[in-house]
């Protein structure tokens, strides 16, 4: 399980939402989610700061897929991971070779121990948060956040050191029988290559506080296409706006295992988009949580989830977002926005078939 997946109260050393405050813009609506009149109206930088530590970990509770819509959503294993206990994910099939998931499901945590590390640290967080066109007050509170950054960090995951491979779980539920639980048949495929977004960066403090996050998005192409049906997931053609309603997919554990007794069941789970998140570089996070029904919890993501599809509630072949971690309220679930990145995820889909024709041509510049 990711650290920066679970929530536990705040730590001392957390800083100040006054301090934070950056260019970004991070808008909260009012209505439609649980203890929405403590929200205020805008929130600094850093608001989707996650926690660390516990057993919880996005889809519960929500009914298992037995009707196989989200089918294009699939189980990832990452033996690479298990140095750090998060060898199992969720991912999104965007055609029958290709895997859209999460970048920290398949790189590795590198240690910030040297003023080398720091001051390359500094240099990443310098170009994605630029100063340039600030303020003299904008630029002080930039630089001091970055500070902090850079001063708090213990780890740093990005495109430089990832898995070689990994294996996708693609599963299909038999026809529903009344009063019998639904079973499932799967095959496994090869992930053959791993292509991490290069923007991808996530700093953790050394109790696993995430303190930055950007495009945290990878694709895998797998050895083999997959064999089975399954509806093809669309790329959105706008931004994810306030207030939208969205079904949230997965394979985790839940709830301290609640919802499965093992990895790989398919869950879903509806929720609302209730804060958007956007920095300098382009990147987009945007929170999601429901108003619970009766004594239950609302959905949210859990364990496993990471990398699991967010799809529109409107048009339910279009994909939002991707999992990517969850915020410390223990309710709300932060997704990677792929709108920002439509043209990167066309391009390395249009490289990969490339390379499996030897069409060069196809390639986009």
């Amino acid at each position: 399980m990711m650290a920066y997946e679970a929530n536990l109260s705040l730590p001392r050393n957390q800083p100040s939402r006054a301090a934070l405050w950056l260019s970004t813009t991070l808008l909260l609506l009012g209505g439609g989610c649980s203890r929405s009149s403590s929200l205020p109206q805008r929130l600094p930088e850093g608001a989707f700061m996650e926690m660390a530590g516990g057993s919880i970990s996005t889809v519960h509770p929500g009914p298992l897929d037995a009707m196989n819509v989200y089918a294009s959503n699939v189980a990832i294993r990452t033996n690479a991971k298990k140095v750090d206990g998060s060898e199992v994910c969720s991912g999104v099939l965007m055609n029958s070779s290709h895997v859209l998931t999460a970048g920290h499901c398949l790189c590795m945590r590198r240690s910030v121990s040297t003023d080398e590390s720091r001051a390359a640290l500094r240099k990443r967080l310098d170009e994605v948060l630029p100063s340039r066109g600030k303020t003299e007050s904008e630029k002080r509170e930039l630089d001091n956040l970055k500070a902090r950054v850079v001063k708090n960090a213990a780890t740093v995951l990005d495109a430089t050191l990832c898995a070689a491979e990994g294996d996708v779980k693609f599963v299909e539920y038999l026809p529903p029988r009344p009063n019998i639980k639904s079973k499932a048949t799967s095959t496994e495929y090869r992930g053959a290559a791993i292509r991490p977004h290069p923007g991808l960066l996530i700093v953790e403090d050394a109790a696993g506080t995430t303190w930055f996050r950007e495009a945290d998005l990878a694709i895998i192409r797998l050895a083999a296409p997959v064999e089975e049906s399954f509806r093809t997931a669309r790329l959105p053609d706008a931004e994810i706006q306030l207030g939208n309603r969205v079904v949230m997919v997965g394979y985790g554990f839940g709830a301290n295992g609640s919802t499965t007794n093992d990895f790989g069941d398919r869950h879903y789970g509806e929720s609302q988009v209730i804060g958007i998140e956007r920095i300098p570089s382009g990147s987009v996070k945007f929170l999601t949580r429901k108003q619970p029904r009766g004594d239950g919890p609302p959905p949210r993501l859990y364990s496993g989830d990471s990398g699991g599809g967010c799809f529109s509630q409107t048009d339910d072949t279009v994909l939002v977002g991707i999992a990517s971690a969850v915020w410390k309220d223990g309710e709300s679930s932060i997704f990677t926005s792929v709108y920002p990145y439509k043209q990167w995820i066309k391009e390395e889909l249009k490289k990969a078939d490339a390379a499996l024709t030897g069409d060069t041509t196809s390639v986009a510049p």
